[in-house]
């Protein structure tokens, strides 16, 4: 059983008694974590703190190498990995995540719903078949797999579901960037409601925010107005091992939506 409000609950008992922080490695060790886009950017750096915790990693991506050397270093190292080539954007494909995961650790405690891509066009220059392909990957992949997990969360007393959103869907989108924030803005819509909706099971829901990050989302964007951007400008931004520490670190508390990092950006 994995329920993060009874391990909150614990840990804040153990801080005001002994000054041990909440949520330790020890909290998480053993605990099956599903984690999407794991190839790169903040879905890599969340698999390595993972593994670091001791967790049982599936890890999803649709560009199946890096995933697949982490998993070979995690089971080199004493843990269990698993990585697992889908396209989220296909439904067709996306049980086999789920259902890699229970066929190779019997449980699913806590999913990361982080794969994601930016489309950059203007509502004028839109190709609607885009646009509905980034919608695939972007939020109904996050909802579909959720949906998934929850009777395994709700069978075994609780668990976890982190949901990347943007710090976009805190104020208005800039040019090109709307149909990138609708998709961000339906994960809010969405699993606001969810949140309360799966409280009673002890699932608990998260929307993470991070700014711009230093990861490959200019460098992979679409559309007529990324062609036009420089692919590198992201390589400044803050390093996403600083927003999935602080993604860990928040899950301690009892917040729904996470501000990790401070950079500013989409």
């Amino acid at each position: 059983m994995f329920n993060t409000r009874l391990l909150r609950t614990t840990a804040t008992l153990l801080v005001l008694w002994f000054g041990i922080p909440a949520l330790a490695d020890d909290d998480w060790r053993g605990k099956v974590a599903i984690i999407t886009g794991s190839s790169s950017g903040l879905g890599y750096e969340l698999a390595l703190l993972a593994a670091e915790k001791d967790m049982r990693l599936v890890l999803v991506d649709i560009d199946p190498e890096p995933s697949r050397a982490l998993a070979a270093r995690v089971l080199a190292e004493g843990g269990e990995a698993i990585a697992v080539e889908v396209d989220l954007a296909d439904p067709d494909r996306r049980p086999q995540v789920v259902e890699a995961a229970l066929e190779a650790f019997g449980t699913v405690d806590v999913l990361f719903n982080n794969a994601g891509y930016l489309y950059s066009a203007t509502l004028e220059q839109m190709d609607i078949e885009t646009a509905r392909h980034q919608f695939e990957v972007n939020y109904w992949a996050y909802a579909d797999l959720a949906q998934r997990v929850i009777p395994i969360m709700k069978a075994t007393g609780g668990g976890a579901i982190v949901n990347v959103a943007s710090a976009i869907i805190h104020r208005p989108a800039s040019h090109g960037l709307g149909h990138y924030a609708a998709t961000k803005q339906a994960i809010r819509g969405s699993f606001e409601a969810a949140a309360e909706e799966l409280a009673p099971y002890g699932i608990d829901i998260f929307i993470a925010s991070p700014g711009g990050l230093a990861t490959n989302i200019l460098r992979n964007a679409v559309g007529p107005l990324a062609e036009e951007s420089d692919r590198d400008a992201a390589d400044t931004w803050e390093h996403p091992s600083v927003a999935a520490r602080d993604i860990f670190d928040a899950m301690g508390g009892d917040a729904l939506h996470l501000h990790p990092g401070a950079a500013e950006g989409p």
